[in-house]
């Protein structure tokens, strides 16, 4: 379906399309909606290595919200070709006059991420620069990756321009945007993008508000921690 203010990628194919379809389609069925998202981190990780440098080493990180269908699809594509690790953040995202700020909570980082050569930042919708700004600034001082690939299936049209900027050209310039779509369209009051990716979707992904506010353990961390 042609979706107003929605252009397409190069990376998006008729799969890929039909899942970010869905995804509006499914936001009163959270198993559905949750089946989607993890097709579409198994997807953008199946494009991810294509462009990978060869036994690269990765980092995957992202939001807890996101860490247990998007991100973990991401990993389980990167996993047979590439050693990855994973990040993930508990970030207090909230408005405030002019913007918003994400501050970090709580985090889990695998053992032995510093010595990755990719990071790859994984969040399900990009309006703007704040989180995936917050959890690049978090990890970046600790780590030599050559490359930091921003990966997700809808951006806001603004949201590249406002992340370079908020970096010097000696980190903006190891971006690589890796998205299917890309929307014009922001809810006024919220910034939320339209249609992006179906609206507030925290119960969509199993969880009643941020994870944050309730205390909420990713599945992905469950593991990691008991590995």
């Amino acid at each position: 379906m042609d979706i107003a203010g929605r252009t397409y990628s190069s990376f998006a194919n008729e799969v890929a399309i039909n899942a970010l379809n869905k995804l509006l389609s499914v936001t009163k069925l959270p198993l559905e909606y949750q089946a989607t998202m993890k097709k579409l981190g198994l997807y953008l990780g199946e494009t991810l290595n294509k462009t990978l440098p060869d036994g690269a080493k990765c980092l995957v990180a992202s939001t807890a919200e996101d860490a247990d269908f998007l991100s973990s699809g991401v990993i389980e594509s990167l996993q047979p070709h590439h050693e990855t690790l994973a990040a993930v953040f508990w970030n207090n995202h909230y408005s405030i006059q002019g913007g918003s700020v994400a501050p970090i909570v709580h985090k889990y980082l695998q053992p032995g991420y510093e010595s990755i050569d990719c990071l790859v930042v994984v969040k399900s919708v990009i309006s703007g620069s704040c989180v995936v700004r917050t959890n690049i600034l978090a990890l970046i001082e600790k780590l030599n990756a050559s490359k930091i690939y921003i990966v997700a299936p809808v951006m806001h049209d603004k949201s590249e321009i406002a992340l370079r900027s908020e970096f010097p050209d000696e980190i903006s310039s190891k971006f690589e945007f890796i998205y299917l779509a890309k929307d014009t369209k922001k809810e006024a009051e919220t910034g939320e993008v339209i249609p992006g990716i179906g609206g507030q979707i925290y119960q969509l992904l199993g969880m009643e508000q941020q994870p944050v506010n309730n205390g909420y353990m990713p599945s992905l961390v469950k593991k990691l921690i008991a590995l």
